[in-house]
């Protein structure tokens, strides 16, 4: 496909959802309007955010034609995006959150790689950490690659995160369990994994460029460091199992063997276990009969896979899940996660 004639004619939209993000904001828009290729549009979705970020959002929509405002009650950053996603315009769509930034290339070097074939296209993206040091992402393979190469070579599994990866929209029109393919808005974490995920079981091939053109700020208070409701992680925790074995089936190769894969099962897993005894929801019986039905599979695998863990979470592992002493390994977890967190017990 000639690129040039390619850039003529294809119209990239460009989601940004925002919180309270007053004091970024200037920034990441600035970086967006100063993109070299310039046929895209700019969809600010203020999710009733408290400060000035709204004013800020219609201030630039007057200056810049390009700039759309979506003005929402709070519903999280999955229905911001999808909201977005409803009423975009562009032939494809790439993310960006309102507390990061982007070279002035981001979006072009996304139009040079588009071809016929290809409906997702990922690139490399820097991690500027709290002390302002930077790490730079780089993967394995480049091109377009397969399920198996995209999960062992490239480890989307550990970078799943919606942005520095651009979409083709036609895949997310198609029917997925009876809606249009988007962001799960049941779940507030690992949310962007199980949306590329999913866009993956339509199109199951993505092409990798060698460019870091995102800027990810790590912040303290990001969702990673907070536990949410026990319904909503364990939701995460199957929706997660059940899109690895549907890739899996597609790509006729088990993923889950794959180490980034299920580091992030077991990873996944322990947000379940911790929710459970820091928000205090279920009782003992609800725990253990959630350990219980694990599949025996994805109980091995998580204990095959909790070198990351600490020394007490590994025994626990050793000592109870492997031989499935449910009753003691509730026991365990109960009072190590209690000193750990500093809670106190008041009842068992």
């Amino acid at each position: 496909m000639n690129v040039k004639n390619l850039k003529d004619r294809t119209l990239v939209s460009v989601i940004v959802p925002i919180y309270n993000a007053e004091q970024y904001l200037t920034a990441c828009v600035d970086a967006l309007l100063a993109q070299t290729y310039t046929y895209i549009e700019i969809l600010l979705v203020d999710d009733g955010s408290k400060d000035r970020s709204g004013i800020l959002c219609d201030e630039y929509a007057q200056r810049d034609s390009r700039v759309r405002v979506l003005h929402l009650q709070n519903g999280g950053v999955s229905r911001a995006r999808n909201h977005a996603l409803n009423v975009m315009k562009g032939e494809w769509v790439c993310f960006a959150d309102a507390d990061d930034e982007v070279t002035p290339y981001y979006v072009e070097h996304f139009v040079d790689a588009m071809e016929e074939g290809v409906d997702i296209i990922i690139s490399e993206a820097v991690f500027v950490h709290e002390d302002g040091s930077r790490e730079r992402l780089s993967y394995k393979s480049y091109g377009t690659l397969s399920l198996p190469e995209i999960f062992s070579d490239n480890e989307l599994s550990a970078h799943g995160y919606a942005c520095a990866k651009c979409y083709r929209i036609w895949p997310m029109s198609l029917v997925t369990h009876e809606l249009p393919l988007r962001f799960p808005e049941e779940i507030r974490f690992s949310e962007d994994l199980i949306f590329v995920m999913q866009y993956l079981t339509v199109s199951p091939r993505a092409k990798y460029i060698p460019y870091a053109d995102y800027i990810y700020y790590l912040r303290s208070g990001s969702a990673s460091g907070r536990f949410f409701t026990f319904e909503m992680e364990r939701s995460c925790f199957y929706k997660y199992i059940a899109q690895m074995n549907i890739l899996s089936a597609i790509s006729d190769i088990d993923l889950m063997q794959f180490s980034s894969s299920a580091s992030i099962l077991s990873m996944l897993f322990a947000r379940v276990r911790n929710s459970m005894y820091i928000k205090k929801e279920l009782s003992r019986e609800e725990r253990v009969n959630f350990y219980k039905n694990i599949a025996p599979e994805i109980r091995q695998i998580i204990c095959d896979n909790s070198r990351g863990a600490n020394m007490l979470v590994r025994l626990g592992y050793k000592l109870f899940m492997r031989g499935k002493h449910f009753k003691l390994m509730d026991w365990y977890f109960f009072f190590m996660i209690a000193i750990y967190y500093k809670k106190s017990i008041l009842s068992y």
